[in-house]
């Protein structure tokens, strides 16, 4: 079987030539007859089934709703974590004379929160994977629509900041559950698009929320806020019940990821259409096929025609290294199917069409009926119409809790868990930081943008989410395609997406320190560099986070839910541990210091994505038995 070793010795065309988890045939050539020629198509991973139920087979407005109600989510929930920021000055004056707090006190409203919005998907993730996505999404906006209605009436300090625990518990499902959602819909090539967007009303609900929070709090009153966050959620709970469907959907033999085994084309294999999911690897790698893995029973799709022959050798195939019983990965076609294709191939002569009408006059009903049978294993199954009625069912227990709840930390053995949870936090933590000192900074002379107009450096942050949004909706998906027809014989990579945020990996990076020097040497203008600064490092933020989240879901799959937990705990550690520290850091060094040092930390986090582009591909290799084993 493959491992670490092997795959980081294999050559370089050895590894283009492989076909691991996560590369798919993408263009299929002269495969579709347009104005009398061929032309090539691009082909639909993963493949969907015949079942209207299928998320794939999903008419476009209903996939469109469910992504438009998941962004609304996402929106919200950012909005209720960071609005309480700009909003804090007004708990001693306005709201609780009676109770003052210190600044410091006040700021565990938002560490808290941000705390169990990443660590509460150690809880909401794995029950998603055993009970659905759908009756997970819907409990946890009624969670945050329970705790903002509570935060309606006055609350003492311990009572607010319990509500806004819960409200960031409720909020933690946009962080992994809703986006596995996306990826369960959408096919590859128009994945990253949809992750785009989504993760922009993410970064756009955190930058909204600083901006108005404050402006709501001094102007309608400290509980208008919460009466806004309960709106909000309630109106976002309504549409998760209407329009968001189950999406995990349990698929058959025939469209597991392991089917019939073509040579990859590459400069020794010629340009042949190949299955849509082949799992071939070159001869001298060995692999391990799980039993339940194996077509047994079923009659296996017709191979595409082949115009060119490939060189004489073994066969690519998944081999056995353990045991054997689990020896191939494909079976033989079952007799009566086999028979049933070679009736349909070629068409009968007359002698053998009254022999046949005799035979099958003469047949007993049993004989008969054990025929039907055969037929009717061959022919396609028949499903009901996926009506509104079945889309708002709830129930599905899918069984081995323990397991679920354990796997998320299984995969911290994949490298890019450890990579995106690097750079992802520390982009968070980094806009975090930048979202509590900025307000301060702009409230103290030369500035003095007195009261909640200190919030408008978010202004800053909302150009940045934007332009890092419309940037990666109109290169990625793009490129992914460009390079599979033009450079990859119309094989899909993962790491096709992964250069495109090196640009702006380096603006974020940059962006901490020229906000570190504005903030350090002040001056009548310098708010502009600090504008500036918070849109370097939100453009990042914005894209970053769908090329990873995208790449996690080609590449892994139904994986991709338990790394995006890893993901989601550090994104709730770092925040927490940056803003704690930074406020007394700033008092002991300045401004230039401590942002000087995230930079460094930002940038060796930014450094972990040149060599990934080079070994990516080898890593999965490597952790492909692992993949498979666990879908």
């Amino acid at each position: 079987m493959p491992g670490w070793k092997y795959a980081f010795s294999l050559s370089r065309e050895a590894v283009k030539a492989a076909t691991p988890p996560g590369t798919v045939r993408l263009i299929e050539p002269g495969t579709t007859q347009h104005n009398g020629r061929y032309v090539d198509r691009v082909a639909k991973h993963p493949v969907p089934t015949s079942d209207p139920a299928d998320p794939l087979n999903w008419a476009a407005w209903r996939k469109y709703a469910c992504l438009g109600t998941l962004c609304l989510y996402a929106f919200v929930a950012s909005f209720v974590s960071a609005s309480l920021t700009p909003a804090l000055a007004v708990w001693n004056p306005a709201y609780r004379p009676d109770d003052p707090r210190p600044l410091k006190q006040l700021f565990q409203f938002v560490s808290f929160n941000v705390l169990v919005l990443g660590l509460g998907n150690i809880f909401w993730a794995p029950l998603a994977n055993v009970f659905g996505r759908r009756p997970v999404l819907v409990l946890s906006v009624l969670m945050l629509f329970i705790a903002s209605a509570c935060g309606t009436s006055e609350q003492s300090f311990p009572r607010t900041l319990a509500i806004r625990i819960f409200q960031g518990l409720g909020s933690s499902v946009s962080e992994t559950v809703a986006l596995a959602t996306i990826g369960d819909m959408f096919f590859v090539h128009e994945r990253c698009t949809k992750m785009a967007l989504y993760t922009s009303c993410l970064a756009g609900g955190f930058i909204i929320g600083g901006i108005s929070g404050g402006y709501v709090a001094v102007r309608l009153g400290w509980l208008a806020l919460f009466k806004l966050h309960a709106g909000l959620s309630g109106c976002t709970l309504f549409l998760s019940i209407v329009l968001v469907p189950e999406t995990i959907y349990e698929r058959d033999a025939l469209y597991l990821p392991i089917q019939r085994t073509l040579p990859r084309a590459s400069r020794y294999f010629p340009r042949t259409p190949a299955p849509y999911l082949s799992l071939s690897l070159p001869s001298t790698v060995r692999m391990t096929l799980p039993s339940r893995f194996r077509l047994t029973g079923v009659a296996t799709p017709e191979p595409p025609p082949i115009h060119h022959h490939p060189p004489p050798g073994p066969s690519l195939t998944w081999y056995d290294a353990d045991s054997s019983s689990d020896v191939a990965s494909t079976a033989p076609m079952p007799a009566a199917a086999a028979a049933g294709r070679r009736r349909q191939s070629s068409p009968p002569s007359s002698s053998s069409k009254h022999n046949n009408h005799r035979s099958s006059s003469s047949r007993s009903p049993a004989a008969a009926a054990a025929g039907a049978d055969n037929l009717t294993s061959v022919l396609p199954p028949q499903y009901p119409p996926y009506t509104l009625a079945r889309s708002l069912v709830f129930g599905m227990y899918r069984g081995n809790v323990l397991y679920q709840f354990t796997k998320p930390w299984a995969t911290l053995r994949l490298p890019v868990t450890t990579i995106v949870t690097l750079q992802y936090s520390g982009l968070v933590g980094s806009a975090a930081v930048i979202s509590v000192v900025g307000p301060q900074i702009l409230n103290k002379k030369p500035y003095e943008w007195a009261g909640v107009n200190s919030g408008l450096v978010f202004i800053g942050g909302l150009l940045g989410v934007v332009c890092g949004g419309i940037y990666t909706a109109g290169l990625a998906d793009q490129r992914l395609w460009r390079l599979a027809n033009k450079h990859d014989h119309g094989y899909a990579e993962p790491e096709s997406r992964v250069p495109i945020m090196l640009v702006s990996l380096a603006v974020a990076t940059a962006g901490l320190l020229v906000f570190g020097f504005c903030a350090q040497y002040p001056g009548a203008y310098q708010w502009i560099g600090l504008e500036f600064g918070y849109a370097m490092v939100s453009f990042a933020l914005a894209q970053v986070a769908a090329l990873w989240f995208c790449y996690l879901v080609d590449a892994y799959a139904q994986l991709a839910s338990d790394c995006l937990v890893m993901v989601s705990v550090s994104r709730g550690l770092m925040p927490f541990s940056w803003t704690s520290l930074v406020a007394r850091w700033v008092v002991e060094d300045g401004f230039l210091v401590p942002f000087g040092s995230f930079t460094v930390i930002m940038g060796v986090f930014a450094l972990l994505t040149v060599p990934f582009i080079w070994t990516g591909k080898r890593m999965r290799i490597a952790t492909a038995r692992y993949v498979v084993g666990n879908q």
